[in-house]
């Protein structure tokens, strides 16, 4: 199953409890579940009225963003409930974040991203683009 599956599992598994801190997180967490399916499998939400807009503004949110979400849905359960449960869930969170960290900070880059200076002054797909044709 996919890794949006289990965050919306892991907090129905948290809202199986006797505590109203973690009940509210479990429901905070089914709910962070829901964003995460509309920002990553948007077909689901495509027969209702919002799939449309959903799917044009999803593509436009950049992975830094996305990153700073997941981290920010993975802290409360995990704090305020402090179960298994919940930091199993916030863990999942965590590495989706992770992931989009991953995806910001972008491939290796050639020597001069990474401050060799690699030769050149500028970057070498630039260099490329700007050598004249006759």
């Amino acid at each position: 199953k996919q890794w949006y599956q289990r965050r919306v599992r892991g907090g129905i598994f948290v809202l199986i409890s006797f505590s109203a801190k973690c009940i509210a997180m479990g429901i905070f967490m089914v709910c962070a579940g829901v964003v995460v399916l509309m920002l990553e499998a948007t077909f689901l939400f495509l027969f209702l009225d919002i799939g449309k807009w959903l799917d044009s503004k999803s593509d436009k949110i950049r992975h830094w963003q996305k990153m700073v979400l997941y981290f920010g849905f993975c802290v409360p359960a995990a704090l305020i409930c402090g179960s298994a449960t919940s930091w199993i869930g916030s863990i999942g969170f965590l590495i989706a974040g992770m992931a989009y960290m991953v995806l910001t900070i972008g491939p290796k880059g050639d020597g001069h991203s990474r401050g060799g200076g690699g030769g050149g002054s500028v970057p070498y797909s630039r260099q490329m683009d700007d050598i004249p044709t006759a």
